[in-house]
C-alpha cells in the first residue's frame, strides 16, 4: 500500500515518507513552501497491489481524491489531515467525524475498488492453516 499526496502545481508527490517530512517541517512549513505557488489544489493518492503468486503481474487500485492544502485546521492526530480540505468540504480531513472522512477517503476508494475486484474475479483461494496461525500470532 501507497499512501500520500501530490501537489500539481510544483510537480511534487510527498509519498509515504510524509510522516517524516511533516516532523520536520511540520504543517506550517509545508504551507510555507506553497507561497510561491498561487494553485494550492492537491490531490490525495492511495495504491494497492497485489499479485497471484511471484510470476504474476501485479494488479493496482488507485484510489483519489482531489482537495486543496489549507492552513492546519482540527486535531493533529493523523499525518497530514489538518491540512488537507477535500474538494466540495469545507473541513479537512481532521475536523471530518472519521466515519465521514472514511467514505469519501483515497484509501476508502482504492479498497472499494480492491473489493469489487475479488467480487467479481471468483478468486478460490487454498489456505494453509498451519501458516494462518503463523500470521495471526505474529500480529497479536
Amino acid at each position: 500500500m501507497f499512501c500520500g499526496f501530490s501537489l500539481p502545481s510544483s510537480n511534487k508527490i510527498i509519498n509515504s515518507c510524509s510522516k517524516w517530512f511533516l516532523q520536520k517541517i511540520g504543517h506550517e512549513g509545508l504551507n510555507n513552501l506553497l507561497m510561491a505557488y498561487e494553485d494550492k489544489s492537491a490531490y490525495a493518492l492511495c495504491a494497492f497491489s497485489f499479485a497471484l503468486g511471484p510470476d504474476a503481474e501485479p494488479i493496482t487500485f488507485l484510489g483519489k481524491t482531489l482537495g486543496k492544502i489549507v492552513a492546519a485546521r482540527g486535531p493533529n492526530d493523523f499525518g497530514w489531515d489538518p491540512i488537507f480540505q477535500p474538494e466540495g468540504y469545507e473541513q479537512t480531513y481532521a475536523e471530518m467525524p472519521k466515519d465521514e472522512k472514511n467514505k469519501i477517503s483515497h484509501r476508502s476508494k482504492a479498497l472499494d475498488l480492491v473489493k469489487s475486484h475479488f467480487a467479481e474475479a471468483g478468486y478460490i483461494f487454498e489456505t494453509d492453516d498451519s501458516k494462518k496461525s503463523e500470521l495471526v500470532d505474529f500480529w497479536q
